[in-house]
């Protein structure tokens, strides 16, 4: 039994490890952030870009760190479940009873669900908000400064999930990792909302307020000019407003 104890010790001295080395390159995150928006903010974009990247690859390792913190977690409690087993075991009548007591507790460990981390361990996770589905982006949707549209090929209600099953990545504060997309969950509602990845795209106010007349007209930019609801934003709309909007769109009937 000293054997298992010590190796149940080692595991969770090591996911400890495991987590500080998620929170120090969380850290580095935000420093890499904050000079980003330094270097955005005096106009050097080469640099401002490469620090951006910088930061994302640094949220993406403190998320693999963070997963093997959770998955060691799990581990721990696996060789735990068998150390109590072995424990019980042992005080049987047989031979049969005590391996076919083992057998069970190692199936019943191996099948352990994965631990919740972050907000989703309080607030279940429902469903992305309805204005970042391209499906469901309508004239009324509210626009944000910046607003991040899902194209249809994303199944996000397999994504939702996984977060509210423990099998996404906890990357940090509120943020999820899964099938290559990061999400946010809103407490205490329980909204989620996508952040970037494969399938998302990232749109101004003025672009996204161009897709929506877009989606209402069919893709018609004359009629959706003469809406009211478009028409009071026409002396700020240009060209490549209209053209990224009309990107936006052709991906998402495509993909539909």
């Amino acid at each position: 039994m000293s054997s298992i104890e010590e190796a149940s010790g080692s595991v969770a001295t090591n996911a400890e490890s495991a987590r500080e080395l998620a929170g120090s390159i969380t850290s580095s995150k935000d420093l890499l952030d904050s000079l980003a928006a330094q270097l955005d903010a005096i106009g050097v974009e080469t640099a401002a870009q490469r620090t951006h990247a910088a930061g994302d690859r640094a949220e993406e390792l403190a998320g693999q760190a963070n997963a093997l913190a959770d998955g060691l977690d799990s581990l721990r409690r696996q060789v735990d479940a068998i150390k109590g087993l072995l424990a019980g075991a042992f005080r049987g009548v047989g031979d049969g009873s005590r391996r076919n007591a083992l057998d069970g507790a190692l199936i019943g460990a191996a099948q352990e669900p994965p631990p919740l981390r972050g907000p989703a361990a309080t607030t279940p996770p429902t469903s992305v908000g309805k204005r970042h589905l391209f499906r469901q982006v309508r004239l009324n949707s509210p626009a944000r400064e910046k607003n991040t549209v899902v194209l249809p090929n994303v199944d996000t209600d397999a994504d939702v999930a996984a977060i509210k099953n423990g099998q996404a990545t906890h990357v940090r504060d509120n943020l999820y990792k899964v099938n290559g997309r990061t999400y946010g969950l809103e407490t205490p509602s329980g909204t989620v909302y996508p952040v970037r990845g494969k399938g998302f795209i990232e749109l101004t106010k003025l672009e996204f307020t161009a897709l929506k007349g877009l989606l209402a007209y069919g893709g018609d930019r004359a009629a959706a000019e003469r809406d009211p609801k478009i028409s009071r934003f026409k002396h700020h709309f240009t060209d490549k407003t209209w053209e990224t909007a009309r990107n936006v769109f052709n991906q998402g009937q495509e993909r539909a």
